[in-house]
């Protein structure tokens, strides 16, 4: 029996084992019945009367087994739990908060590790306890014997039907065979942008940093990459005899986690996009980004606006656009923006070259295209002078960006004519490896509550 990662995890939502050595007292003096415990950076507030030890960590935006919520009863509605006189903290959804308690903000849920020892040996009749926790390990599922069943994931809302256009849009009839073209060294996804907070060590004072504006739209990917292709008879032999793969460089586009070009069929009645016939908002960019790529290339977007039937991409997020009006075309810049920030390109081998954050910069001015909004480039330490690079300078280096008004921390979206939070930042180190860090506004993580609260889905969530 073992605390596992499952093959889908986003390491944005996994839990964790830690130790609470110490707590801190709550911001306002005046509160005397709550203090905080500190997780990767996170504050999370507890009663006063928690004692020091081991936990799980549960992570803002998560969900929680809901057997295991009613195991601990957990429920607000005390109906759902397994004392039903016991009641606890948690909506029927069983989704973690991050919530302002008498001014200050807690991001998380600790639970005693003990209550998840207690659960599992409950629910598997297995031994399991503490020794089989170690501090530090990171997990969604507990597994035995090659079986598993999970603990928390990322909370996705999931209705009948979607803001896009109607439940299966999108998906191909599973009766049809389908080739997928795609080559796995050739067409990457994009990594996960993992929260700063979870990762304080990521930035060091000396590091070469390109901060920009992280806006609120949809991740795309345009491809122009090697691809496998139905081979003809007489390539199947020319294969056979010489190893030959015959194959060519193709046009793909994807969301953030499909490729919706990939697959391909012989029937010329294929199912419509996810949003219908008409209005895949990934294709129409993909259409206007297309002309820049040249082979090998794959370029890593946000789209944002409007979609092709008047509808947000997302909610109230404008970014100077305008809905198109029935019957105009569609059109990039006016109804929709396509904002590049990451650029590569792949060889034959499948090696891929990462452009630097200023090459993304220049490339994009120089080809016709439009990079994310640069904030800041520079080495870290120069953003913030006065702070002592020798003591706990990665936890105040956060902790000023949080707050600061020079990338819009806490205020209203610079670029959208609607008033609605800035989403936030995104840090990237100028040292050429794929990875990067993102800081959100405490008001944009609030209203993206709020939308989760009542039921309202998210077109990342679905793409």
């Amino acid at each position: 029996m073992k605390l596992n990662k499952s093959a889908k995890a986003n390491v944005n939502y996994l839990a964790k084992i830690v130790e609470i050595k110490d707590f801190t007292p709550h911001s306002n003096p005046e509160v005397t019945r709550l203090k905080a415990a500190h997780v990767d950076g996170f504050s999370i507030l507890v009663g006063i009367d928690e004692k020091p030890g081991k936990f799980v960590y549960f992570p803002t935006s998560c969900c929680i087994n809901p057997q295991f919520l009613s195991f601990a009863n957990l429920y607000r509605h005390a109906e759902k739990n397994a004392n039903p006189e016991a009641t606890g903290m948690f909506e029927d959804n069983g989704r973690v908060k991050a919530i302002k308690l008498k001014g200050q903000v807690s991001e998380g849920f600790l639970l005693p590790l003990q209550i998840l020892c207690n659960f599992v040996v409950d629910s598997t009749n297995v031994a399991f306890d503490e020794n089989d926790c170690p501090v530090g390990t990171e997990f969604d599922e507990v597994e035995h014997n090659g079986k598993s069943f999970w603990i928390n994931k990322k909370f996705v809302v999931h209705n009948q039907q979607g803001s896009g256009g109607g439940a299966g849009k999108g998906r191909y009839d599973k009766r049809v065979k389908l080739f997928d073209r795609t080559i796995e060294d050739q067409f990457r996804f994009h990594y996960t942008t993992v929260i700063y907070r979870k990762e304080p060590q990521f930035i060091e004072p000396d590091d070469l940093i390109h901060i920009s504006d992280k806006w609120h739209g949809t991740s795309a990917i345009f491809a122009y990459v090697l691809c496998k292709h139905p081979l003809t008879f007489k390539e199947k032999i020319a294969k056979w005899l010489t190893g030959e793969e015959f194959n060519r460089y193709e046009y793909l586009y994807a969301s953030r986690s499909v490729v919706k070009n990939g697959k391909i069929r012989k029937e010329e009645n294929a199912h419509p996009g996810f949003y219908g016939e008409g209005n895949d908002v990934w294709k129409e960019a993909f259409e206007y980004v297309k002309p820049f790529l040249v082979k090998g290339m794959t370029i890593y977007a946000e789209i944002v606006g409007y979609l092709p039937n008047g509808g947000y991409i997302q909610k109230n997020y404008d970014y100077g656009c305008v809905p198109p009006k029935p019957g105009e075309k569609y059109t990039p810049e006016k109804h929709y923006k396509v904002r590049v920030y990451r650029i590569t390109l792949t060889n034959v081998d499948g090696i891929a070259h990462e452009f630097s954050t200023l090459e993304v910069q220049q490339w994009c001015k120089y080809n016709g295209l439009t990079p994310v909004i640069e904030r800041y480039y520079g080495k870290a330490k120069d953003l913030y002078p006065n702070l002592n690079t020798e003591l706990h300078w990665n936890e105040n280096f956060i902790e000023a960006l949080a707050s600061d008004k020079r990338f819009y921390m806490e205020l209203n979206s610079p670029d959208c004519e609607n008033k609605v939070p800035h989403e936030g930042i995104v840090l990237k180190k100028e040292d050429m490896i794929p990875r990067a860090v993102k800081l959100k506004c405490f008001a944009f993580l609030n209203k993206e509550q709020a939308e989760l609260d009542k039921g309202e889905e998210n077109i990342e969530d679905l793409a």
